[in-house]
């Protein structure tokens, strides 16, 4: 977990499944209630990402929809997390970049337009 003064950036661990799925909304919604701006959950790193995962992302976007916070979802660009995303039609409810850094840009742009 990592926050500056224009955003937090949560990190998904390698796994996410029903044995971490929890601890790992708690540190979203941590960092949502913290006030951050804007929030980036990163999924690069993750290789393996079940419902529990997409939960992880629908409720932090509930949760940053509520507090009127952007959110960004970081997915890699090929492989299973990447595949089950598109499958479960996350990218019709919340906004994907490539990468942090595109995340990162596109939100700076939003706060300055």
């Amino acid at each position: 977990m990592e926050r500056t003064e224009t955003c937090g950036t949560l990190t998904f661990p390698d796994e996410v499944d029903l044995s971490n799925g929890e601890a790992v909304l708690a540190q979203a919604v941590r960092l949502l209630d913290s006030g951050t701006p804007a929030l980036i959950l990163d999924l690069t790193g993750c290789t393996f990402c079940d419902s529990n995962g997409l939960n992880v992302i629908t409720r932090s976007q509930m949760r940053a929809s509520e507090l009127g916070v952007p959110m960004w979802v970081v997915l890699p660009p090929r492989g299973i997390v990447r595949r089950v995303s598109e499958v479960a039609g996350l990218q019709r409810r919340v906004a994907i970049a490539p990468d942090v850094a595109t995340a990162r840009d596109a939100l700076s742009a939003s706060a300055s337009g």
